[in-house]
């Protein structure tokens, strides 16, 4: 499930079966960090697409969250509301390393997309929303 209001009007009802929230995280700066921030950026949204198409009913994902200068704490705050709300299983998913111990974590490999022509990079971006899915199937599991 999306972040939109068709999805959000349906989700109290649906919460046992949409368990798991993802809440991506990612960096913004405008001054060095800018260009590999925007190609994190880019790189989630490309997973998160993926990954919405493979498990819609099971995962709610939310907008992205901006983080300036490794603050988290609006990230922590949000994953309590989720937690409040119903879901059982937070998931943060970040290109950096986040200090945040509350919820479960998924690092995407920092990949240079604008290297690649577009089939190479669809597949890099298949396989890091494959390895995403394995982790969310882990920690269901746990």
């Amino acid at each position: 499930m999306l972040y939109n209001y068709h999805d959000l009007s349906l989700i109290k009802d649906e919460i046992e079966f949409v368990d798991t929230a993802v809440i991506p995280v990612v960096d913004v700066d405008i001054t060095d960090g800018r260009l590999e921030n925007s190609n994190n950026i880019e790189l989630m949204q490309h997973v998160l697409f993926l990954l919405e198409k493979q498990l819609k009913g099971r995962l709610l994902i939310t907008p992205l969250f901006s983080v300036i200068n490794n603050d988290s704490s609006n990230v922590v705050n949000y994953g309590n509301q989720l937690k409040d709300f119903g879901f059982k299983h937070i998931v943060i998913l970040t290109v950096n390393n986040r200090d945040i111990e509350e919820f479960d974590q998924i690092k995407l490999n920092s990949i240079p997309l604008e290297n690649f022509e577009a089939d190479v990079m669809q597949s890099l971006v298949k396989d890091e929303m494959t390895n995403v899915l394995k982790q969310i199937i882990k920690f269901w599991n746990q």
